[in-house]
């Protein structure tokens, strides 16, 4: 079998099924099969979705187990030469993976493969990035200071603006939205780190896959919708915390060595989870319906 579709689903029962309807449609030329971990608890709809795509296979996870875990759940059972991970809120176009299953295969180098990405106002979504840097933590896609200052010289270099993402590159790091690797690069570098619950986990692999002497080549042949939110409404705390606890096991693992660099990380990762709490009780004050 050529490809392995992998899809983590919690709660998103609708974009899933768009996603999967853009799977089948657009997958033709190649063997494929479709692997969901639903880390939902009692989502009635998850039972029509089974219907109508019965060749699916289903994990269903008792708790929310997180998106890395959730992930090497499915690549323990997938049968694929490629491991494709994709989230829910996905579409697919006319020949994108196929287009990145042929030019993995042709280019042997290459341990993960990410196309563009687009927004569904078909704008372009940054998903090919520098690594992170301390300031990065402060100027990211989420952060506050981005908001305000979006074309700061922080988020210009992490985010890759200075790039005008039309041509292959080789880069540091690919979203986790749509990502292709080959299993045996995927299965060599450990898979996904189970530390991190949510966020920072695609970034942590794409350092691994370096690390083993493999590229990680943005495609931008290839493109995808994806439904990213890009609101200014208020976060979930529990989402707050857990990025924040993802973005301080990823800075200790690869940036720990120092003592003096891993205290003024830890300062500036709580920082910035404080403002982001705080943005949210901005938030609430400011809400009509409140």
């Amino acid at each position: 079998m050529n490809l392995s579709c992998i899809i983590v689903n919690y709660h998103s029962s609708i974009p899933l099924k768009n996603c999967l309807e853009s799977v089948y449609r657009t997958l033709q030329k190649i063997s494929f099969e479709v692997i969901v971990v639903d880390n939902s608890q009692n989502d009635p709809s998850m039972a029509s979705l089974k219907e109508s795509y019965p060749q699916i296979q289903v994990i269903q996870n008792a708790t929310n187990v997180g998106f890395a875990k959730a992930n090497n759940q499915a690549a323990l059972s997938a049968q694929g030469e490629t491991l494709l991970f994709l989230n829910p809120d996905t579409i697919l176009t006319d020949q994108a993976i196929e287009k990145m299953v042929e030019h993995l295969e042709s280019n042997p180098d290459i341990g993960a493969l990410g196309p563009k990405v687009l927004n569904t106002d078909g704008s372009l979504q940054y998903s090919c990035r520098r690594f992170p840097t301390l300031m990065t933590g402060f100027f990211n896609r989420y952060s506050l200071l981005s908001r305000w200052f979006p074309d700061n010289p922080y988020t210009v270099r992490y985010l890759m603006k200075d790039f005008g993402h039309d041509e292959n590159r080789e880069v540091d790091w690919l979203s986790g939205c749509c990502l292709m690797i080959p299993r045996a690069v995927f299965e060599k570098s450990g898979g996904f780190d189970e530390h991190y619950f949510l966020f920072n986990e695609d970034v942590d692999l794409c350092r691994v896959i370096h690390q083993n002497g493999f590229k990680v080549m943005y495609f931008p042949l290839a493109e995808i919708t994806h439904y990213v939110s890009t609101s200014n409404s208020k976060v979930p705390v529990e989402i707050i915390m857990k990025r924040h606890r993802g973005m301080r096991h990823y800075y200790g693992k690869h940036h720990g060595k120092n003592p003096l660099t891993k205290v003024a990380v830890n300062i500036a990762i709580t920082l910035r989870c404080l403002s982001q709490l705080a943005f949210n009780i901005f938030k609430e004050t400011q809400d009509p319906a409140k």
